[in-house]
């Protein structure tokens, strides 16, 4: 292999390099937004359990109240 042959390689190699490292940069910032994502849904999970908590508490009141006081 001619040196001419070996630097060529050695730029494919570097531009590959590049592009891998390129690629795992986006990885990352996917994986933040992930990370986010999960975030924002634990939050919607715990208002939904207390919006739950809220209907039962309203479903509770309303039995409370139709039931006639003798």
């Amino acid at each position: 292999m001619s040196e001419h042959e070996i630097v060529a390689n050695q730029k494919t190699i570097l531009g590959h390099q590049a592009s891998i490292l390129e690629n795992q940069k986006t990885l990352l910032h996917n994986q933040a937004a992930i990370l986010k994502n999960q975030a924002a849904l634990d939050e919607i999970l715990a208002n939904q359990k207390t919006i739950l908590a809220n209907q039962k508490a309203i479903l509770a009141n309303q039995k409370e109240v139709a039931v006639p006081h003798r």
